[in-house]
């Protein structure tokens, strides 16, 4: 069997790639964060002392038709600041989105679907991308996303 080459855009400059499983209908990439350090959230002064490890299962834009998924890898950190109240926290992104289930280029790819059609139409789209998710996911960005009123199509200039 003929071996090809993935490419796959990372989102984030520190994400090593530890392995590739390509099954017929997906791929996964186990990656892991290489940080020496993380600002905390609460303070931001940065911690460089890891307190553990865990891993998060992410939904990536699809490749060559196939279903992407990130297993990332990635840490707890303790924070010692006395005068913080976070005494452990978790390593941030700003690729993924807030839930932390998806990137934020596949949110937006969803968001765009959910605006152009309904959301259990949306759904089967998004399913035949493939990028699956359920129709109250759609619906989910829809409500989340914030629309200013000179934009809306409800606003009238009285």
């Amino acid at each position: 069997m003929m071996n090809r080459q993935i490419h796959w855009s990372s989102p984030d400059p520190f994400l090593e790639v530890l392995d590739i499983q390509e099954e017929p209908s997906s791929i996964t990439f186990i990656v892991r964060s290489t940080h020496e350090s993380c600002p905390c959230p609460h303070c931001q002064v940065p911690s460089t002392r890891p307190h553990s490890r865990y891993t998060r299962m992410i939904q990536d834009l699809p490749i060559a038709g196939k279903a992407v998924s990130i297993l990332l890898i990635t840490r707890k950190w303790f924070c010692d600041q006395p005068s913080c109240t976070q005494k452990i926290f978790t390593e941030r992104y700003d690729w993924i989105s807030e839930n932390g289930r998806r990137t934020l280029r596949a949110e937006e790819v969803l968001r765009k679907i959910a605006f152009s059609t309904s959301c259990l139409n949306g759904e089967k789209v998004a399913k035949t991308l493939p990028l699956p998710v359920s129709h109250d996911v759609l619906l989910s960005l829809i409500r989340k996303t914030e629309i200013h009123q000179e934009v809306s199509p409800f606003y009238r200039n009285r």
